[in-house]
């Protein structure tokens, strides 16, 4: 085998950074050197194949189907286990996802990345508080993990605890200066404790690292239209204070339920 499986995942690792910044034509060159040095890794093969149906062709169902017969020649794989498990917790199947990340870190116990991706699922699904315990858990393992620093300020922003969502976006920033998500996530909260210049900064420096990024563009246009004060009326104020004591409600049942 001419390419061993460790440099076959930092070229997967490289190709979904490059993806995620926007640097497509970089990524696709990536991604077609991957399918080819993995020829004599069936399993590894239909895993780029999968990654191939979904990045450039946009076919989950076909990037499914790669990702299940790469799992099933493989089941003991971490890698690929908890790959299909990113794939199910991407769409929306956070059940699917969980049962996965655990089958991964049970095969891998130092592999910080499924700790988080379950933290991720968790949060998807409101269970903010047991997200945050396998947040911690990742960054235990990786002191350096800032995706998962990062994540534990969206869980405490989704609470309505701003202030110390704001530190933890700090955290992540301090070890990627460049994390645009962090930026975003960190003009969203000051966003919501009133701080509309600060930002709209950060927001537009998330969007100077990745100008592809629709969740910086979205915001931004909600902040600037809040600043102004447009459209805005004392009844969509109450209703946006209902709404968002409704939610952390909900989620206070939610975790008491589940723990």
């Amino acid at each position: 085998m001419g390419v061993s499986r460790d440099e076959l995942r930092k070229l997967s690792s490289q190709i979904d950074y490059l993806f995620d910044l926007g640097k497509n034509e970089e990524a696709t060159t990536l991604l077609k050197q991957a399918l080819n040095d993995s020829a004599d890794d069936r399993a590894y093969n239909l895993f780029f194949l999968g990654e191939a149906a979904g990045y450039l062709e946009g076919d989950s169902k076909k990037q499914k189907n790669y990702l299940l017969q790469a799992y099933q020649l493989e089941e003991n794989d971490p890698y690929l286990v908890k790959n299909l498990g990113v794939y199910f917790l991407i769409n929306d199947s956070e059940r699917k996802a969980i049962k996965l990340f655990d089958k991964a870190i049970e095969l891998d116990p130092d592999d910080f990345e499924s700790f988080r991706n379950k933290g991720l699922a968790l949060s998807n699904i409101g269970r903010e508080k047991k997200a945050m315990e396998w947040f911690a858990r990742a960054i235990s393992k990786n002191p350096l993990d800032y995706d998962a620093m990062r994540q534990t300020g969206v869980s405490l922003s989704k609470l309505g605890k701003d202030l110390e969502a704001i530190e933890w976006f700090r955290k992540a920033l301090l070890v990627n200066e460049n994390d645009y998500d962090s930026m975003r996530q960190l003009g969203i909260s000051l966003a919501m404790l009133g701080k509309y210049e600060t930002s709209i900064d950060l927001l537009k420096l998330a969007l100077s690292v990745n100008p592809n990024d629709l969740e910086s563009k979205r915001n931004l246009r909600l902040v600037i239209r809040k600043m102004t004060g447009e459209g805005e009326t004392f009844l969509s104020k109450a209703l946006n204070y209902l709404g968002r004591k409704l939610a952390s409600a909900w989620r206070r049942l939610v975790n008491q339920i589940f723990g």
